[in-house]
């Protein structure tokens, strides 16, 4: 087991719970060797982390929620032994609404703890990408094997953390 530094705080990562990316991901091409961290509390959404830059992680969630659906396509020998797990990115911007990267979608190989990301047409996408809460009956047990479940360290006091209060009341800080 290693221990990496993440936006999160350190978290312990077991060998058979990293991942890693079977082709660059468009603007991350140096980036090979992930984790999937889902935080207590916030299931549906999961963390791609990434081991080798502590700062980046992509917030994702199973396609499915958003009633998004994929062709299904034909994938090099050995790369998909089975259907793979379909997450998509939900990428955010302070102040802007939650939206979903829906042409995108990153396919996870459980077995093989590999995953790449396929750009889809407009037109081969089942789906507006609207919240529905429903989750992909793909997910098992292997694929909930392979999450890292982390369990934030407590929020600390604004005052505790060196943040100053602006007058109205308590504010918290996160470390």
């Amino acid at each position: 087991m290693t221990t990496y530094a993440t936006r999160f705080g350190a978290i312990e990562v077991p060998q058979d719970k990293r991942w890693i990316c079977a082709e660059p991901m468009p603007g991350f091409e140096e980036l090979r060797e992930f984790a999937l961290v889902r935080l207590a509390g916030q299931a549906p959404f999961i963390w791609l982390q990434s081991l080798e830059v502590p700062d980046l992680a992509f917030l994702m969630a199973d396609a499915a929620c958003f009633g998004l659906r994929f062709p299904a396509r034909d994938a090099d020998p050995g790369e998909f032994d089975a259907p793979p797990c379909v997450l998509v990115i939900l990428p955010q911007a302070p102040g802007e609404a939650l939206r979903v990267h829906r042409l995108a979608p990153l396919l996870f190989n459980v077995a093989q703890a590999r995953f790449l990301q396929r750009v889809f047409e407009t037109d081969q996408v089942t789906g507006e990408g609207v919240w529905t809460g429903r989750r992909s009956t793909e997910a098992d047990a292997a694929w909930h094997a392979r999450l890292v479940e982390f369990q934030p360290p407590p929020l600390q006091h604004a005052a505790s953390a060196g943040v100053r209060s602006a007058g109205r009341g308590s504010e918290l800080a996160v470390p």
